[in-house]
């Protein structure tokens, strides 16, 4: 995680209802995209390149992958960067394990 925030990611937690970290969310912007991972916890992550409408989670990404906390960071880090050979441009639905616990569902896990 030390290289997304070298960077330039931001993170942030989510807590659940009893105040207890539920999710660990980072993100970075790029003109017309932005990056973001779910650290669910150190076997379950997932990360994904959203189109950048100026409405975040729009659910339109353009790549997403889903693994280990360490395997998702690198996929993430190995992504091209908009614009350059080989990124991902065509926008497809974002995965379903792409969410963040709501008020009415955090604690209930």
């Amino acid at each position: 995680m030390a290289e997304l925030v070298n960077r330039g990611f931001f993170f942030q937690t989510v807590p659940d209802a009893k105040g207890e970290i539920a999710v660990v969310v980072g993100s970075y912007g790029w003109h017309g995209y932005y990056d973001r991972i779910h650290v669910w916890g150190e076997d379950e992550a997932v990360a994904a390149r959203e189109l950048s409408d100026h409405r975040p989670f729009s659910g339109n990404v353009v790549w997403s992958y889903e693994g280990s906390a360490s395997d998702t960071a690198q996929a993430l880090l190995d992504l091209p960067k908009p614009g350059e050979p080989g990124a991902p441009t065509v926008a497809r639905a974002a995965p379903s394990t792409l969410w963040l616990p709501s008020m009415s569902t955090r604690g209930q896990q």
